[in-house]
């Protein structure tokens, strides 16, 4: 309070304490399942919507890590405890230039999620944790972030605007480093998806993506793309759609235990819940 009423001290030091404290509180709102006012989710020195406020022009600027934790605090109804929530973050090769990592949590999640591949430092690729876990385990808070990006990189269109699309599954090499989670039933690793891509004289590139892994270890060759990115996703969704039908019937299992283990988990607060009424009556009488 001293601070922000001292005139000497910086504006932008007064706007990071009262971000700081409005932070706080939102998040233990969130804890009692209250949503903070929409008009201070953004930057809160500059409310959400009005002059001077940026919202993230793409998927990649989104402070995913942050995110999750955010979620998975809402979802238990608490705040999570010191290493509840852990990535294990290794280097990607021998050069030490490129990251992967693997967020694990758990009493809260229904799996390990890993970055969809290597990232150019250990941030990045905690960040590319968080949001396959985004995906996954909250999907709905996922599409409307990435919704909100969309809508900023074509300049803020207006709320309900007919050309404003949906967002839609994930595609290409994320899709691809999912369906190989599913299935080989647990994180994937650089060396579970190989990308090779050579150059066809006069036409572009060809990529063919291998899963040494899996099955014996399948390849899969896309068609040839103008660039080397392009043939890469291409060869991935040649892959996922080949992948498909085995894919939507490890999801559908998934999606099945995920809920039964909710529900196990509401029978077992609300037994927890019955238990203490009773504790506290007994006291009483």
């Amino acid at each position: 309070y001293e601070k922000c009423m001292d005139l000497n001290v910086a504006q932008s030091t007064v706007g990071n304490l009262v971000e700081q404290l409005l932070k706080t509180r939102n998040f233990l709102l969130g804890m009692y399942g209250v949503a903070p006012d929409p008009k201070w989710t953004g930057s809160i020195t500059s409310p959400a919507g009005a002059a001077g406020a940026v919202a993230p022009a793409s998927p990649e600027e989104i402070k995913w890590s942050a995110k999750i934790h955010e979620c998975l605090a809402k979802k238990a109804a608490r705040s999570m405890t010191k290493g509840e929530i852990t990535f294990n973050t290794t280097a990607a090769d021998e050069t030490n230039k490129t990251f992967v990592s693997t967020l694990s949590a758990p009493t809260v999640l229904t799996a390990e999620y890993s970055s969809e591949g290597p990232c150019v430092s250990k941030n990045a690729a905690q960040h590319s944790a968080a949001m396959v876990a985004m995906k996954a385990e909250f999907a709905e808070v996922y599409a409307q972030l990435v919704a909100a990006c969309a809508s900023a990189s074509r300049g803020q269109k207006r709320k309900g605007s007919p050309d404003a699309a949906p967002a839609g599954p994930p595609e290409g090499k994320s899709a691809l480093s999912h369906s190989v989670q599913m299935l080989l039933g647990r994180p994937v690793t650089k060396e579970d998806m190989v990308y090779v891509t050579v150059q066809v004289e006069g036409a572009g590139n060809q990529s063919t993506v291998s899963l040494p892994t899996y099955d014996g270890g399948k390849s899969y060759q896309g068609p040839v793309a103008p660039s080397k990115k392009e043939a890469e996703m291409a060869a991935a969704k040649l892959a996922c759609a080949q992948l498909k039908s085995i894919v939507d019937q490890l999801e559908e299992e998934h999606k099945a235990k995920k809920a039964k283990k909710n529900a196990e988990g509401l029978a077992k607060m609300k037994k927890m819940q019955e238990e203490k009424k009773a504790a506290a009556a007994t006291a009483a009488s």
